[in-house]
Parts: structure tokens; sequence; C-alpha cells
């Protein structure tokens, strides 16, 4: 495991894109660790994970989860 403080992150970015397929790449600021370099790996779902993370769509998940929902008969029917 290699952990280095965020200007060096800043400064080799490329060479820790690297390094951290074969090693986890900790960060630090004021010397706590702050995050990991991760890699996507092939088969992760990129969309996925930005939509997980965009407030946006976060909120319109809440707001959906708010709304009155019918059953699957209902829905057939309604078709």
């Amino acid at each position: 495991m290699k952990v280095i403080p965020l200007s060096e992150a800043k400064a080799k970015l490329s060479q820790y894109a690297s390094v951290c397929h074969d090693e986890p790449v900790i960060v630090t600021i004021n010397g706590v660790p702050a995050f990991q370099l991760v890699p996507i790996e092939e088969d992760d779902d990129l969309i996925d994970r930005l939509l997980e993370h965009h407030p946006e769509f976060r909120k319109e998940i809440r707001k959906r989860l708010k709304e009155r929902s019918v059953s699957v008969r209902e829905a057939a029917r309604r078709l």
C-alpha cells in the first residue's frame, strides 16, 4: 500500500493512476487519509457509479419513492 500526500498525488497523478492498478494508493490531506485511488475495472458499471453519486438523480429517486405506487395488475390494466 502506498500512502501519499495530496500535493504529491496532484504532481504525479499519471504515475499513481498506474500504481493503483497494482496496489492501493491512499491520499492524505494534512496527514489524514482522505481517499483512495481506485482503478475502474472492465466489469465495473460506470454509469451506475456516476448516477449513484449524482445529486439530481438522488433527488429524483427520493421524489419518486414518495409517489403512490400501483400493483402490477393495475399497471397492466392501464396499459
